[in-house]
């Protein structure tokens, strides 16, 4: 690139355009290039100067017909304001004319000139709206960049866009709004954007379906979910109902959450995590290039850990997180303390006494709790998790087999109970298969076993290959149906009466054979299967389950945001919503044996302004 180029660049990326401009014009007479004449119209657009843009991006055609940020960028020109954020912003991205023709004319009428400074506002306006992290001194720098790679915090960008869009002349805003939707087709986080705009307008219906569709299309970004949760709020007080999320932080300020003190769970790619990803989504460290205390003790691990100590519980998602939804935490005080007393949960009462002796944020002890969850290898294809089966090739399980299988046995060697598998079927994989099997009694004779099975393997025949009696924790089996129909639709490839049969079996070690883990049938509740709800909570106590676990569908990136929008039945805008409500308030869901996780708000009738 030309040197006059690249300082006009620079000095583009400097916001000094009219120096820019004149690097433009020097670097044109040297060499006429579609290129630089559209840099040079972008800097006269920057500049106020929309007729001399237009002049340079018709010359930047003439020479390059084919060059699509010119065309783009005219087309931005002629009306197509929604285009306005295809204008670049870095080097490589703008025009500029030839030196041999004197520059365009820069006057405008009146009422062109302030069209045309409507414009470079929204122009400046996209121009400004940087991905940055939440600048929150509290946080660790690696913490805040790690929030940053995983798309876990959209805050301070929002913040800036909001604060950059108020600035906006009255008249702009319309277009800038209509700018901003069509921004939002690709990035969610526009979608915040205009979500905080109509809220504090007062529009919270028009906000609350752009949260929820931020919300929908990037599962794990906290700062969309609060801001949700504050439009739910707000809709709630207005209209004088009430909020699934009224009272929260002062529930969580009382309650604690002991599991990033003792659990350590192991995702694809190698993330760790210190709860479930879904409910707890910034990642503590990767065993590809950490050890366990790097990991176990890291910025990341330490900031979750006060988090929950601060009774903020920042890092935690308050829509998904079953326990924090269905209000079953455990509860800080104890229960001899004056003016406590029981909430009036479906599930046992716990009481922590809580101090930084017995909870200190840096542990000196080794994780109690080892999960697998990055083997996706199954035996099924459930359209709720996944689009087609998957079994990992040879050589992707001799890698799991080398990256993970040592650290893995490591963490073993003093842990409690070692759960398998988050992400597949433990029974379908064989680098799962051969975990297991180096689990042996005699080498490890305390450890105890947590499995989140199908069910279809799980028989008579895998207790005894891996010699599994007496050492079983929990068993938890996800079935997302209670009728063979529904079954079909959302359990592709499996066989219902195997199921039935492989529970049967399990329910008879606990009620013949003595054993004591506990047994709990989970369900995945979308659109094709809610109905199903009541009779899944018969299915449980026909088989003496002890528990019967429900939690709303997410969307992990296999769905389009259409067929998102068509399964996730909790969303008030589902036309099956109404009917949703009414099977969540069928007398089954009272039974104590049922944890209504995050469906909870939605059994309370507190959640039909929520998504």
């Amino acid at each position: 690139m030309a040197e006059a180029h690249q300082r006009g660049l620079q000095l583009f990326a400097e916001s000094q355009y009219e120096a820019a401009i004149r690097c433009f014009e020097e670097s044109l007479r040297q060499a006429e290039t579609s290129e630089v004449w559209n840099d040079w119209a972008t800097a006269q657009f920057a500049s106020g100067h929309a007729e001399a843009a237009m002049t340079g991006l018709r010359r930047a055609l003439q020479l390059d017909s084919q060059n699509a940020q010119a065309a783009e960028n005219l087309r931005a020109l002629n009306g197509l304001a929604a285009s306005a954020l295809s204008w670049p912003v870095s080097s490589r991205e703008f025009a500029t004319p030839n030196g041999s023709a004197a520059p365009p004319s820069t006057r405008a009428t009146e009422n062109e000139q302030t069209a045309v400074e409507d414009n470079r506002a929204i122009y400046e306006l996209l121009r400004d709206f940087q991905a940055i992290p939440a600048e929150d001194p509290s946080l660790a720098p690696a913490v805040i960049a790690a929030m940053r790679t995983m798309r876990l915090y959209s805050g301070y960008f929002v913040e800036r866009c909001l604060a950059r869009l108020a600035r906006l002349p009255a008249k702009a805003l319309p277009t800038a709004l209509k700018v901003l939707e069509k921004c939002a087709e690709a990035d969610y986080r526009f979608s915040i954007i205009l979500g905080w705009w109509h809220m504090q307008a007062g529009d919270y219906d028009t906000a609350l379906r752009h949260l929820r569709f931020a919300c929908d299309d990037s599962a794990s970004d906290l700062f969309a979910e609060n801001a949700l949760i504050a439009c739910s709020r707000r809709q709630a007080v207005r209209t004088g109902s009430h909020s699934g999320f009224e009272g929260l932080e002062e529930y969580l300020a009382a309650s604690f959450c002991d599991v990033p003190w003792r659990h350590l769970e192991i995702y694809q790619g190698g993330n760790a995590s210190l709860c479930c990803f879904g409910w707890l989504p910034l990642p503590v460290g990767n065993p590809r290039a950490q050890s366990l205390e790097e990991i176990w003790n890291s910025d990341f691990a330490i900031a979750i850990r006060q988090s929950i100590l601060d009774g903020s519980f920042r890092f935690c998602s308050k829509i998904h997180c079953q326990y924090i939804a269905g209000r079953s935490l455990p509860r800080r005080m104890s229960p001899n303390s004056p003016g406590t007393k029981l909430d009036s949960t479906k599930m046992p009462q716990r009481w922590v006494e809580v101090n930084p002796a017995k909870f200190p944020a840096r542990l000196t002890h080794p994780p109690r709790t080892l999960r697998l969850c990055y083997d996706r290898t199954c035996n099924l294809a459930c359209p709720q998790c996944r689009n087609d089966y998957y079994v990992a090739t040879r050589e992707e399980q001799e890698r799991m087999d080398r990256e993970f299988l040592p650290f893995m046995l490591e963490v073993a060697r003093n842990a409690e109970t070692v759960g398998l598998n988050g992400s597949g079927e433990v029974f379908a994989s064989k680098h799962a298969r051969h975990f297991l099997s180096r689990l042996r009694r005699e080498q490890f004779p305390q450890l105890k076993f947590w499995f989140v099975s199908n069910g279809q393997l799980f028989n008579e025949k895998v207790f005894r290959e891996f010699d599994l009696y007496g050492r079983i924790q929990w068993i938890q089996i996800s079935m997302d149906a209670a009728r063979p129909g529904t079954y079909r639709i959302v359990r592709r490839g499996g066989n219902f009466q195997r199921l039935l049969s492989n529970l049967a079996f399990l329910s008879s070690l606990k009620t013949s054979r003595g054993e004591k883990f506990r047994l709990e049938i989970c369900f995945i509740v979308s659109s094709m299967n809610f109905r199903d709800m009541p009779e899944f909570v018969q299915l449980g106590k026909r088989f003496h389950v002890d528990s019967i676990l429900f939690n709303l569908i997410r969307n992990w990136g296999h769905l389009s945001l259409t067929k998102f929008e068509e399964l996730n039945v909790a969303n008030p805008s589902h036309p099956e919503h109404q009917e949703f409500l009414r099977v969540m308030q069928s007398p089954e869901l009272s039974d104590p044996i049922v944890d209504c996780g995050s469906v909870a708000p939605y059994r309370r009738g507190e959640a039909g302004q929520e998504g």
